[in-house]
């Protein structure tokens, strides 16, 4: 056997083991992307269910806030706007009977 029977017979079997290890790597990359599809979607519903009860509470939390703002609007703030507006507007009444007027200075 001379070198150049030798040399295409390297060739040959590094061709052949090329195309074989083509072939596996592309199998592994297909199986380990389908498991991880799975993990994925599994994860993705233990996250969902673990992320349920917390957003639930959070938007309980958001309602109560919500809540606690119309009650101190109701009892603290639009009675004290009632009573400013009429203070203001009795002052002003009185301004007009009285004949005082506001000078705008420049």
């Amino acid at each position: 056997m001379d070198l150049q029977e030798v040399r295409d017979l390297i060739i040959i079997i590094c061709g052949a083991m090329s195309i074989l290890v083509l072939f596996v790597t592309l199998v592994v990359v297909l199986v380990v992307g389908l498991s991880a599809r799975g993990l994925i979607s599994v994860a993705q519903s233990m996250l969902q269910q673990q992320l349920s009860p917390t957003l639930d509470s959070a938007r309980q939390a958001v309602d109560n806030v919500r809540g606690a703002t119309a009650f101190v609007t109701d009892t603290a703030v639009s009675p004290i706007i009632r009573l400013y507006g009429l203070f203001t507007g009795l002052r002003r009444g009185l301004m007009s009977l009285l004949g005082f007027t506001r000078r705008v200075r420049r």
